[in-house]
C-alpha cells in the first residue's frame, strides 16, 4: 500500500466511528447495559481478526516472544477498552457530534504532546507558531462544524 491507500483507509475507519458510537450506545441499551454491548464488540472483533489471521497465515509468536515485550506495548488493548466503552456510554449522554469532537480533540493534544516531547519513541517534534496555529484551526474547525 502506498500512502494515499493508507490515508484514504484510515479516513474511512475515522469515518466509521459515529456509526461505532451510535450502534455501540444503541445496542447497549438494547441489552441493558454498556458493558455487554462492549464485550460483544470485543468478540465480533476477536472473531474477525481470527478470520484475518488464518486468511492471511500469520503465523503466532511462541510463548517467549510474547513474555518478551514490553508491558507499554499492551496499552493498546487497555486503550481500545476504553473506547469502546466510552462509545457505548458517552453519546448517549452527550450525543454523538460531541463524542467525536471530544475524541478527536484528545487525539490532537495527544499527539502533539508524543510529538513534542519524543515520547513513545517517535523523534521529537517540538511545537511552533505554525504548528499551534493549526492546531488550533483543525479543533475550531471541528467545533464550528459541529455546531453549524
Amino acid at each position: 500500500m502506498n500512502n494515499v491507500s493508507y490515508i484514504a483507509a484510515t479516513m474511512m475507519v475515522g469515518m466509521c466511528l459515529p456509526v461505532m458510537a451510535s450502534s455501540n450506545g444503541a445496542l447497549g441499551k438494547a441489552l441493558g447495559s454498556p458493558y455487554l454491548a462492549t464485550l460483544c464488540a470485543f468478540l465480533i472483533a476477536a472473531i474477525i481478526v481470527s478470520l484475518v489471521i488464518t486468511v492471511t497465515r500469520t503465523p503466532l509468536p511462541g510463548i517467549a516472544q510474547v513474555l518478551s515485550t514490553n508491558w507499554v506495548m499492551w496499552l493498546g488493548g487497555v486503550i481500545i477498552a476504553m473506547n469502546i466503552l466510552t462509545f457505548s456510554i458517552v453519546p448517549q449522554k452527550i450525543g454523538v457530534g460531541n463524542t467525536i469532537i471530544f475524541f478527536i480533540a484528545g487525539q490532537i493534544i495527544s499527539s502533539v504532546l508524543i510529538e513534542h516531547y519524543g515520547w513513545l519513541h517517535y523523534a521529537a517534534h517540538p511545537v511552533n507558531w505554525a504548528r499551534a496555529g493549526g492546531i488550533v484551526l483543525l479543533v475550531t474547525g471541528v467545533i464550528l462544524i459541529k455546531k453549524f
